[in-house]
């Protein structure tokens, strides 16, 4: 029980922080758009989850908690993209997450090379994007895409 309410604790704590500093300086209580989104991805060890997201997906560690053994949330990145890993007891429900990247078969090839779990290979969507999936090892899904070049960029390049 405790375990539980110190990760409700810390993940409200990211949560209000990151608020915060998504509307630093902003101050217009009718503005109904939003800021920032940050993915909470269920893990069953956050540990191993940062060690494959870093070692496998590219990401750095933007933080974790607690400190020294036994992390239960951690923050990592990549680029403008952070995702929140939290423990959780029991049974893993994945989710799915997408990312628009420069190039989906740069991504692919550094993800090949690293080892990382490949469910669908880099293919052409017909809403005019490239796309590939990814898993990790608690089977959420990552969705890589970038846009497909027009006809008029390649003529220009």
């Amino acid at each position: 029980m405790k375990t539980r309410v110190a990760k409700a604790c810390v993940a409200n704590l990211a949560l209000a922080a990151a608020v915060v500093a998504a509307h630093e300086g902003e101050h217009d209580p009718n503005d109904l758009s939003f800021q920032a989104a940050t993915p909470i991805l269920d893990v069953a060890s956050v540990e191993a989850s940062i060690e494959h997201y870093t070692g496998k997906l590219g990401f750095t560690t933007s933080w974790d908690w607690p400190e020294g053994d036994d992390k239960t949330f951690a923050a990592v990145s990549n680029g403008a993209v952070t995702l929140f890993l939290a423990e959780t007891e029991g049974s893993i429900d994945p989710t799915w997450v997408f990312f628009d990247v420069n190039s989906a078969d740069h991504v692919h090839e550094a993800y090949v090379e690293a080892g990382a779990t490949i469910v669908e290979a880099p293919n052409d969507k017909p809403w005019g994007s490239r796309e590939f999936l990814a898993t990790d090892p608690d089977g959420n899904v990552l969705r890589i895409a970038s846009p497909l070049a027009h006809d008029d960029d390649a003529e220009e390049g």
